[in-house]
């Protein structure tokens, strides 16, 4: 490995660059479980668990709560996946998917203020209340 100290460099790159697009505040998700490398047969290679977004769909704005706040329900569909990878950074044929993981959450988007009205939660940046 210390030969190729490129190929590697940019390998530990992309795996950072995939999970940190993976990662949202408040979203559960966990890394799926791939089958390990035999390190007799195949040696010099390694698996790389991703999770890939195939969907994001939000619900209309609706009001709940004693408040009177504003939520959507968020449904996101992830798509794990276990890649195989040898030391200069050739992809494997073996690579596979799991199933799809479907999730949903509900995401605040508006607030009522002290004076009474309503404002944004960030990130959303539309009127308050919805339209």
């Amino acid at each position: 490995m210390a030969d190729h100290p490129i190929p590697v460099a940019v390998f530990a790159l992309a795996a950072l660059v995939a999970m940190a697009a993976c990662s949202r505040p408040g979203f559960a998700q966990s890394n799926p479980k791939c089958d390990p490398v035999d390190p007799i047969s195949d040696a010099g290679w390694s698996v790389v668990p991703s999770l890939e977004t195939i969907g994001k769909v939000d619900s209309a704005p609706y009001q709940a709560g004693a408040s009177g706040d504003w939520f959507i329900d968020r449904t996101m569909t992830l798509l794990p996946f276990c890649n195989y990878y040898n030391d200069i950074g050739i992809y494997s044929m073996r690579s596979y998917t799991l199933s799809r993981q479907v999730t949903k959450e509900r995401i605040g988007i508006c607030k009522t203020t002290p004076a009474g009205g309503s404002a944004a939660i960030a990130p959303y940046a539309g009127p308050c209340p919805p339209k």
